[in-house]
């Protein structure tokens, strides 16, 4: 896919979702009376991040560069307000670290990939989702979707890189000159939810694909994005009021 491609259908997704969310909110509001289905939710949640990055640079190829999940962790809290039995608005802030791994051959045997020859970068996010959320199943046990898009805004990063690794060996390396601070995606989740007197408790999966390059590769003689994407599995606790 090329560079200008890119950038045309991350436009048309960036429309599509907001109309999708404001719609489905004003429907909600019609259909129901809020006097019985407003409700508020508030709580926090935690666990793991899984992220990696796609390149769309067509030159740069996975013989070439062997890029692979970072492992990092993400908790934040979680707002949540139903404008139907059934449909809802969800508002979180996260803190979620995120980056990618980078291994190179083996010095002794090129046609192997040598996990003690790295170059590692993280990413540390403050991450905002604006979510639609809707659940089905009995009163006690909902199973729930959300979907929406996210902005964040970059905390802090490092690298590190095995001291056998030459500069020039890698495909993507994170340049302070070249950073994006700001990011912005789609996020969508599933999830299962336990209601009891004293909360709610829910597992959550979601996967994050941001629409905003990491780095500014515009300069590159053929420009190209690095897509962050990330997966968490977390657990989480609210409480309705």
């Amino acid at each position: 896919m090329k560079f200008e491609q890119l950038t045309f259908y991350r436009t048309r997704i960036y429309i599509g979702l907001l109309l999708c969310i404001i719609t489905a909110s004003a429907h909600g509001q019609a259909q129901d009376s809020l006097a019985n289905y407003k409700k508020w939710s508030i709580g926090f949640k935690g666990g793991a991040a899984l992220s990696f990055i796609i390149p769309t640079d067509e030159a740069v190829t996975y013989e070439r560069s062997n890029i692979g999940i970072s492992q990092g962790i993400t908790y934040g809290g979680v707002v949540r307000y139903m404008t139907e039995k059934n449909f809802g608005l969800q508002i979180e802030a996260n803190y979620v670290e995120k980056g990618w791994t980078e291994t190179f051959a083996d010095l002794n045997d090129p046609q192997r990939r040598d996990p003690n020859r790295f170059y590692r970068v993280n990413l540390n996010y403050l991450e905002v989702p604006v979510l639609a959320y809707g659940y089905f199943g009995k009163r006690n046990v909902q199973i729930f979707v959300n979907l929406g898009m996210f902005g964040a805004t970059l905390l802090s990063y490092d690298t590190e890189q095995a001291p056998t690794v030459d500069t020039e060996e890698i495909s993507y390396q994170y340049l302070a000159s070249e950073q994006n601070t700001f990011d912005l995606g789609i996020r969508g989740g599933t999830g299962i939810a336990i209601a009891t007197k004293v909360g709610t408790f829910q597992a959550e999966g979601t996967y994050s694909l941001s629409l905003n390059s990491v780095l500014d590769r515009n300069r590159m003689p053929v420009p190209s994005m690095l897509l962050n994407n990330s997966i968490t599995i977390t657990l989480g606790y609210l409480v309705q009021f």
